[in-house]
């Protein structure tokens, strides 16, 4: 990974707006739930019908590939962020371990979903550094990143914004990155199925998780 490349910036306002048209799509999507057929009384957008995924390549943080075939077979969670956030981030993955908690099962159990936390820093954020985070949480927590282009491919389908604010110092790694907040559900046949938005609430993300997969099968 090279430390030349241009980066990419995205605003917090856009970013703002980018979650307002959230808010909308969610309304609109909640307006045709009787007519496809998903799971009503949500507090998360379901997609009317489950997005498949393009293949990417990444790398987990214990350097095995990260790719389809790891989405396959359980349901997960994938967030995206960096390790050097100051408040998403940390909170986020604070209450997916609140999260862990609530379900019935225990993690590695059948039926126990997985959480994978995506760095768009990959500058930054070596392998080592995203195990020693991520697991601070809890030990079942993968950390992924990779190329910049594959992380790029897999933020393109699903929607996922993020970029750099300016280097406003002669440390070229002293930046922030400014990403969205959303948690994605992908079901057991790697397919995007819903999207949870922050504010987020863990009891209110376990009773969503339960009704989706209760609805759409394991």
């Amino acid at each position: 990974m090279s430390d030349t490349r241009i980066p990419k910036f995205v605003s917090y306002p856009l970013i703002a707006l980018v979650a307002v048209i959230a808010v909308w799509l969610g309304i609109w999507l909640s307006l045709q739930e009787q007519r496809s057929g998903i799971p009503d009384n949500m507090e998360a957008t379901v997609l009317p019908e489950a997005r498949q995924l393009q293949p990417f390549a990444l790398q987990d943080h214990h350097g095995q590939p990260f790719g389809l075939a790891q989405l396959e077979g359980q349901w997960s969670f994938l967030f995206f962020g960096f390790t050097n956030c100051p408040d998403i981030c940390p909170a986020t993955l604070h209450t997916m371990k609140s999260l862990w908690q609530k379900l019935p099962t225990e993690p590695g159990e059948p039926g126990h979903p997985q959480l994978f936390f995506v760095s768009v820093d990959p500058d930054r954020d070596s392998l080592d550094t995203l195990r020693q985070y991520v697991t601070y949480f809890d030990p079942s927590f993968v950390g992924v990143t990779g190329e910049l282009d594959q992380i790029d491919n897999l933020t393109g389908q699903l929607g996922v914004l993020y970029g750099y604010d300016d280097k406003k110092s002669d440390n070229p790694l002293d930046y922030t990155v400014n990403h969205s907040g959303q948690v994605l559900l992908i079901d057991p046949q790697g397919r995007m199925r819903a999207v949870l938005s922050p504010p987020h609430d863990s009891t209110t993300m376990a009773r969503n998780y339960q009704i989706i997969t209760d609805y759409y099968g394991d």
